[in-house]
């Protein structure tokens, strides 16, 4: 009998059981993409692409034109990756990999692994086509977690997920492959908790020819366009900080010249404006710890 995409979770968490037999022939596949994925992404190198060469399709989900410019125009002026991220972001890579994995075991139809989608000349990779339908494989925090697991992307897409799963689904829709027109899906991880969950999503009705276009004007402009982002007030201070969008923005410092850096214990947070200095420690650009003289109240005149 074959199986339907609807029943995916629950029969991965099924090979689990003690009678489960792993297949010989997708354990050697998996552990070559395996080492594979950690082979290249250990050995990438970081390279400049400008003007439209530097588009991608994980950004029409961009909100912030300014960043698109900065992406086409200035790329060298992105933070560096540490290497504390690198090794955040080889370790999704290698979850989503055990996602499909897993699928693949429990019986599903997992193809089109890793396809290239061009559309208006922009390419992408999606992540595979699962029984038909078009996923997107994704491992996410506790709190993240929660909101693919309430279907809830619609309340707040931060990262703009929806517009890319709608563009992968957009540049698939030729294929034979595809059996699902109206819909597609996430496929998630707790990192932390190891829960997952499958979160679909009616497919948008957008032209992303039309916003590959916009998005080619943006990086073609002579000067970034203004900031769509605004700071938010941090609580009753005074102060004023980025938001989630701008904190996980590589050119938050071009943007923002004057930018602080202070090291809360849950994660850093930039002001752009600072009325009450926090008493935790502060970074500069590079992440140095910026060293303070500490004054003595009591031996103060």
């Amino acid at each position: 009998m074959t199986k339907t995409i609807d029943t995916l979770v629950e029969d991965i968490y099924a090979l689990f059981n003690n009678d489960f037999k792993s297949n010989d022939l997708h354990a050697s596949s998996f552990g070559k993409r395996l080492a594979e994925t950690i082979h290249r992404r250990i050995n990438e190198q970081r390279t400049h692409k400008y003007g439209i060469e530097s588009l991608r399709l994980s950004m029409v989900g961009t909100e912030c034109q300014r960043k698109v410019w900065y992406s086409g125009n200035k790329p060298d002026r992105a933070e560096p990756l540490s290497n504390s991220t690198k090794i955040k972001f080889l370790f999704g890579d290698i979850l989503e990999e055990l996602l499909l994995f897993l699928a693949e075991e429990a019986g599903h139809s997992v193809e089109g692994r890793q396809t290239p989608i061009t559309i208006n000349g922009v390419t992408g990779h999606r992540d595979a086509i699962i029984d038909g339908r078009l996923v997107d494989v994704k491992s996410a925090s506790t709190l993240s977690f929660k909101k693919f697991e309430a279907n809830d992307l619609r309340g707040k897409d931060s990262f703009g997920y929806l517009d890319q799963l709608g563009s992968y689904h957009y540049g698939s829709r030729g294929e034979e492959l595809l059996k699902d027109k109206d819909v597609a899906s996430f496929l998630v991880i707790d990192k932390t908790l190891g829960n997952i969950c499958l979160d679909t999503y009616p497919v948008p009705d957008i032209d992303y020819n039309k916003k590959i276009e916009e998005l080619k004007e943006v990086v073609t402009q002579k000067e970034p366009p203004r900031q769509h982002y605004m700071p938010v007030p941090e609580g009753k201070s005074g102060n004023m900080k980025l938001g989630t969008e701008c904190s996980y923005c590589a050119f938050k410092h071009e943007c923002w010249p004057e930018l602080r850096t202070f090291l809360y214990a849950a994660k850093p947070m930039f002001l752009t404006k600072v009325v009450k200095e926090p008493k935790v420690p502060e970074v500069d650009k590079d992440g140095n710890l910026i060293e303070k003289e500490l004054i003595d109240k009591d031996t103060e005149e």
